[in-house]
């Protein structure tokens, strides 16, 4: 049951406001970062000196590595110290499959990291700024990676703003230790951890891709430097790097290194807009409540595995209906029209059906992923009448492959015989008419186990101004 910190601990609008804090949803993780970049930005008082003190911890590493002459001697492992960490699992943030829990960076991951910061050290690149530009150009490095390190070394930071935040909302608090130190902070109740609570001031959207290894971004006016990689690299029509690809530029050419740094560096930093969230990370819980309460469904009580398929067919063509004819599909796109990520429609769902199953009192167990894998929502009553959703964009290249072989292989883990594709078209019908053509040439029984549901997510046009 998706919650946020607000409307469990009871804290007013008024409040959050106030404390610029992120009304954070308690048992889903929600695909936001801290981006480094708006560190400077940021007046919370317990965030003021915060770019300073992720910059101060990069340049130490930097220092050590300079120093170093080999892997493994005293340099080389006090900076593989500086990158050891265990991720502060109480932040609701990240890439999480599976509720609220993630993981830092493991021994190889660190190795390969130091390994290619001493390279770019010894061809001269000595700014902090590339820990923030790692994603970019390192293997299994992400947005969220580099928030994870962040977020471990502003730890005090966090807890000091935390406690804060509990003291002013007068919430029932426990005592969390840093060191010798102690903070205020609340208990989670959707994972019984402690919560630890950010300003949505230093928050980003998660992005599903890195989006610095866009050419025309790196290069701007600089055709020397599109030169240089063309000179490189055979690109074609693509406007997109490789990691590797970027990472031989940066060792082999001081003007793209420079180029990277200097585009970054120059990008506008603007705070984001969780009220308009045009990623659709976090609205989809926001929306799903007002389109619930606004179009409110009956729910018939389930006591069978045939009555929780009813209600999700139910929900299902409620869905649709929000979809098609109530703009809810204003939810699927960005602000430039194209396309959001298929989560986006995935939470979205889940933000409807966990609604109508809450205003309706029925005690149904949503399990597996919270929203985000391969199955998307799962219905149950016991451990044997389920009945497992699975969310596809008709953009998705695996349309035929979820139910030729994700959706079978969970059905057949999970000891359930029901199953419902719901496949919302953003517009792809040449993908829609083969994944047609495929189902039809399925075996009547397979078809009976997994029947479709075809929601029009297609971009409407504006009403005309007569």
């Amino acid at each position: 049951m998706p919650i946020t910190f607000s409307e469990e601990f009871n804290v007013d609008e008024k409040k959050l406001d106030e404390l610029c804090l992120f009304d954070v949803i308690l048992d889903v993780d929600t695909r936001v970062f801290i981006d480094p970049a708006l560190l400077e930005l940021c007046d919370v008082p317990e965030f003021v000196n915060a770019k300073t003190t992720v910059e101060g911890y990069f340049s130490n590493i930097i220092t050590l590595l300079t120093h170093s002459k080999r892997k493994g001697d005293q340099f080389w492992r006090r900076a593989d110290g500086l990158l050891t960490f265990r991720e502060l699992a109480g932040t609701c943030f990240g890439y999480s499959q599976e509720g609220t829990s993630g993981n830092a960076i493991g021994s190889v991951l660190r190795e390969s990291i130091l390994t290619t910061t001493k390279e770019l050290l010894d061809e001269g690149m000595t700014d902090p700024v590339l820990f923030e530009l790692l994603g970019v150009f390192q293997e299994n490095i992400g947005c969220d990676r580099i928030s994870d390190l962040v977020t471990f070394i502003l730890r005090k930071n966090i807890l000091e703003y935390t406690q804060r935040v509990v003291e002013k909302c007068e919430i029932p608090h426990i005592i969390v230790m840093l060191g010798t130190q102690k903070y205020k902070t609340c208990r989670n109740p959707y994972n019984n951890k402690p919560l630890l609570l950010l300003p949505s001031t230093i928050l980003s959207p998660l992005p599903v891709a890195e989006s610095f290894d866009d050419v025309d971004w790196i290069c701007a006016e600089n055709q020397r430097v599109r030169d240089e990689i063309n000179a490189y690299f055979d690109l074609g029509n693509r406007k997109k790097l490789h990691k590797s690809e970027i990472l031989s530029l940066m060792l082999h050419s001081h003007m793209f290194r420079n180029s990277l740094v200097d585009a970054y560096k120059g990008t506008p930093k603007k705070v984001y807009d969780f009220s308009l969230d045009p990623s659709g990370e976090y609205i989809w819980y926001l929306k799903a409540k007002q389109y619930t309460e606004k179009f409110p469904i009956e729910l018939n009580k389930v006591s069978s595995v045939e009555d929780v398929l009813t209600v999700v067919n139910k929900i299902c063509g409620q869905f649709k209906t929000l979809i098609e004819d109530n703009n809810l599909s204003e939810l699927l796109y960005n602000p430039d029209g194209t396309s959001k990520h298929e989560s986006a429609a995935q939470l979205l769902f889940y933000g409807i059906a966990d609604s109508y199953c809450r205003a309706n009192d029925i005690d149904l167990t949503r399990e597996g992923n919270n929203g985000r894998g391969p199955v998307d929502f799962k219905l149950s009553r016991g451990l044997s009448d389920k009945v497992v959703v699975e969310v596809k964009l008709t953009s998705n290249s695996q349309l035929k492959h979820g139910i030729e072989k994700q959706l079978p292989i969970y059905m057949k883990q999970e000891k359930t015989k029901k199953a419902i594709y719901l496949i919302i078209d953003n517009g792809h019908e040449r993908a829609l008419d083969n994944f047609l053509n495929f189902y039809n040439d399925l075996k009547v029984e397979e078809k009976e186990k997994i029947p479709y549901i075809i929601v029009d997510g297609t971009k409407k046009p504006s009403a005309s101004r007569s």
